[in-house]
């Protein structure tokens, strides 16, 4: 099975918790966000990484199609045998220029940034996931959270925690 059509089914999983993290801080729709473009991408999975990308962006639309394409083309990347920090920091600074964030923000880039720094897979989703559950206790700097009352506060950003499944899915397909 392609790494987005397994993507996809453990996203499926994912949608309503996704959208509850988000609904706290945002709109509530990132789960669903993220598997209608990953669905789109494994529905291309006999395409190239390149078209994959882009199935994804142009499904999910928006901001979080286009920053997690970004984290899409690094995974696949990935899983053609690129080592994980290189891809995963040119990941992380193209989001950043996209979406004029850094670390600390309440973002995707807080679970992103500290997996690009580690030197294994497995080390990087160690660091996501401990970049993700940091986002809890941060106030919302970007995006529609910073809006919100309480700006998210208590709850981990939906962004991180999807970073977290992706790097999670490439780590399972990597140790199958």
């Amino acid at each position: 099975m392609s790494l987005t059509a397994r993507l996809a089914t453990h996203f499926s999983g994912l949608e309503d918790l996704l959208n509850v993290l988000d609904a706290a801080a945002g709109d509530g729709d990132h789960g669903t966000t993220m598997l209608r473009g990953l669905r789109a991408a494994a529905a291309d999975a006999d395409a190239d990484a390149e078209h994959q990308v882009t199935a994804f962006r142009a499904a999910a639309g928006g901001a979080s199609g286009s920053l997690f394409a970004q984290v899409l083309a690094a995974l696949l990347k990935l899983e053609a045998g690129a080592a994980p920090g290189p891809e995963l920091d040119l990941a992380a600074q193209r989001i950043a220029q996209i979406g004029q964030a850094k670390a600390g923000d309440r973002t995707m880039l807080d679970a992103l940034i500290p997996a690009a720094r580690a030197d294994s897979l497995t080390a990087a989703l160690v660091a996501a996931e401990a970049g993700a559950a940091a986002t809890a206790l941060m106030p919302a700097r970007k995006g529609r959270a910073r809006y919100v009352e309480g700006a998210g506060l208590g709850h981990i950003d939906a962004g991180a925690q999807s970073v977290v499944e992706m790097l999670r899915v490439l780590m399972q397909s990597d140790t199958q």
